[in-house]
C-alpha cells in the first residue's frame, strides 16, 4: 500500500469516528430529554436517521412542546414574547414598482395578501404568530401554495410539518431540494396517503406523474416553501427544545419550594417542660385545631415553655432556582429578568421589562428569515400570475436547468419589498426630555425641533402641520405669528374672533 493510499485510508477512519462521536453526542441529548418521561420508547429505539432526530423522537419532542406551552407558565409566557418582539409590530409588504410605466404588479401581490383565505392562513398578524409558534414549538412550517393552472391565483395552505416524513434531493447537489414527502391519514381512515409536493419553481421539462417505486404521486400544482430552524441534518427543532429541561427542573423546585413552606406551617409552637419530669405535653396543632382556627387562649402548666418552632435552618430561598430559570431563558433567548417578568432581588425596575441587545440581534435574525420567506412566496405568487394562461401578467418563462421563473417586460419592476418597523427602545418621556435639552441649546432650528416632537408623539399628517407653522419659503413661523395670521384670515373673510366664535 503506498503512502498516499495509507493516509486516505487513516483520514477515512478519522472522519467515521467523528461521524460515531456526533451519533453517540446527539442520542445522549434524547436520553436526557426523555429519561424522566413516562410511556415515552425505549432509548435503544430513539436513533438518528439520515436526516436529523427520528420521526418518533420529533413526534414525542413536539407532544411535550405543546403540553409545556399549555400548562409550564414560563414555556408559555417565553413563546408569546418571542411571537410579540418578532411581529407586534406588524410588516409592510409591497413590490418596487411604478405602475405607471407598465403592469401593476403591486396590485397582484396585494391581491393575493388580501385575499380573505390567505389573511387567515399567511398574511393577518394573528397568522404570523401562529407561524412563529409553530417555529418555537416544532423547528418546522410547512407552507403549501395550490396554485390554479389557468387564472395563476394562489392560495396558502399549512400542512402539519410532521407529516413531512422525506426530502428528495439533487443528486448531484444535496442542498438543492426537490420533493418532499407527505404521509397523512383522513379523520375517520386508518388509510394511509402520500404524495410529494415540489420545491418552488422547481419544474423540469419532463414532469413525471409519480415518483418512486410506489408510485407516489406528485402534487406538481401544489409547490411547498418548507422552512426550518435550529436545523438537524436536514429537519428543523423547536425553539424551546433547550429550554424544556430546564423550565421542567425550575417547575420541580417551586414545587418542592411549596411542599416545604406547607410542612414548616403546619406546627406553628412546640411546648417544652421544664425539669426531668417526661410527660405527654407537645401540642399538635393540626389536631387540637380541626376547626382551622387559630389564636385561642391557652393556660399552661407553669412548668412548661410555649415557642414558636425555628425554621431559620429549614428554609430554602426561592431565588435558590434562578440558575435554572436563567438556563430556561437562556435556551429561548430572553433575559432571564423578562421572562419571569420579574427583576429580582439585585435587578432594577427598567431590567425586567428590556430585551438586550443581543436578544434583539437574534430576533432581528428571525425577522430577516421571515423576509426571505414573504419574498419567496411573493416571488412565487408574480411567476404563476405570468406562467398562467389566464394570469394577469405578461412576461416571459425563464429556465435556469431544472427550475422555472418568469422575467417581467422592461418597465416592470419585481423586486418585494419586506419592511418590519425600526424598533424604538426610548421611553417616551426621556425622549421628549432630550428634544426639550436639545431645544434649549439653541443650536438647532426651530423646524427640527417641532418635527422630533412631533414624530416622538407619533403625531400623524406630520407634513401638513409642518406646512402649517413655514412660511412660503419654509422657514419656521412661531405660533405667536401663526395666531395673528389665522385671526387677519378670519378678518378677511368678514368673520369675528375664533377664539370668541368657539366660546
Amino acid at each position: 500500500m503506498t503512502s498516499d493510499a495509507a493516509a486516505l485510508w487513516q483520514q477515512l477512519a478519522a472522519e467515521k469516528a467523528t461521524n460515531e462521536l456526533l451519533r453517540e453526542s446527539l442520542a445522549d441529548v434524547q436520553r436526557v430529554m426523555g429519561r424522566d418521561e413516562a410511556g415515552w420508547d425505549m432509548v435503544g429505539q430513539l436513533t438518528l436517521d439520515g436526516q436529523g432526530f427520528t420521526p418518533q423522537f420529533r413526534k414525542q419532542m413536539y407532544d411535550r412542546a405543546v403540553i409545556a406551552c399549555a400548562a409550564n407558565p414560563m414555556i408559555k409566557r417565553g413563546v408569546n414574547l418571542r411571537g410579540a418582539y418578532i411581529w407586534g409590530d406588524g410588516v409592510s409588504i409591497s413590490v418596487r414598482d411604478d405602475p405607471g410605466t407598465g403592469q401593476d404588479v403591486n396590485a397582484v401581490v396585494q391581491a393575493f395578501l388580501d385575499d380573505p383565505m390567505n389573511l387567515a392562513t399567511f398574511s393577518d398578524t394573528e397568522a404570523h404568530l401562529e407561524h412563529e409558534r409553530a417555529l418555537a414549538l416544532g423547528g418546522e412550517l410547512a407552507i403549501c401554495l395550490p396554485t390554479d393552472p389557468l387564472s395563476g391565483q394562489v392560495r396558502v395552505r399549512i400542512l402539519p410539518s410532521l407529516e413531512i416524513t422525506d426530502i428528495v434531493t439533487n443528486p448531484e447537489d444535496a442542498a438543492s431540494e426537490w420533493l418532499y414527502l407527505r404521509q397523512w391519514t383522513q379523520p375517520g381512515s386508518t388509510t394511509v396517503r402520500k404524495a410529494y409536493y415540489p420545491a418552488l419553481s422547481y419544474r423540469p421539462q419532463t414532469r413525471y406523474r409519480s415518483y418512486g417505486d410506489d408510485q407516489t404521486p406528485i402534487m406538481w400544482d401544489q409547490p411547498m416553501r418548507f422552512v426550518r430552524v435550529n436545523m438537524v441534518g436536514r429537519r428543523g427543532v423547536g425553539d424551546v427544545f433547550a429550554a424544556l429541561p430546564w423550565a421542567d427542573s425550575y417547575k420541580q423546585f417551586l414545587e418542592a419550594w411549596k411542599q416545604l413552606t406547607l410542612s414548616l406551617a403546619r406546627y406553628a409552637y412546640q411546648v417544652k417542660q421544664r425539669g426531668d419530669r417526661v410527660t405527654q405535653t407537645a401540642v399538635d396543632m393540626a389536631r387540637t385545631n380541626q376547626d382551622n382556627t387559630y389564636g385561642k387562649g391557652l393556660i399552661n402548666d407553669p412548668n412548661m415553655v410555649m415557642e414558636a418552632v425555628g425554621k431559620s435552618g429549614a428554609t430554602i430561598d426561592s431565588d435558590s432556582g434562578r440558575p435554572l430559570a436563567a438556563m430556561a431563558a437562556a435556551g429561548l433567548d430572553i433575559p432571564v429578568t423578562t421572562l419571569l417578568g420579574d427583576p429580582g432581588v439585585t435587578g432594577a425596575r427598567a431590567v425586567a421589562s428590556d430585551v438586550t441587545e443581543s436578544s434583539w440581534a437574534l430576533f432581528d435574525t428571525r425577522r430577516d428569515l421571515w423576509k426571505a420567506i414573504i419574498r419567496d412566496v411573493c416571488s412565487y405568487v408574480i411567476d404563476a400570475a405570468v406562467i398562467a394562461p389566464l394570469g394577469p401578467l405578461k412576461g416571459t418563462i425563464v429556465r435556469d436547468g431544472d427550475y422555472q421563473t418568469a422575467q417581467l417586460p422592461e418597465g416592470d419592476g419585481r423586486t418585494v419589498i419586506v419592511d418590519f418597523p425600526d424598533r424604538d427602545d426610548t421611553i417616551l418621556l426621556d425622549k421628549l426630555r432630550a428634544i426639550q435639552i436639545a431645544d434649549q441649546s439653541e443650536k438647532i432650528p426651530p423646524l427640527v425641533i417641532v418635527r422630533e416632537y412631533l414624530s416622538a408623539l407619533q403625531v400623524d399628517d406630520i407634513d401638513e402641520i409642518l406646512e402649517l407653522i413655514t412660511d412660503d419659503r419654509g422657514d419656521f413661523v412661531p405660533l405667536d405669528l401663526i395666531d395673528q395670521k389665522v385671526r387677519q384670515r378670519y378678518a378677511d373673510h368678514g368673520k369675528g374672533d375664533p377664539n370668541a366664535e368657539a366660546a
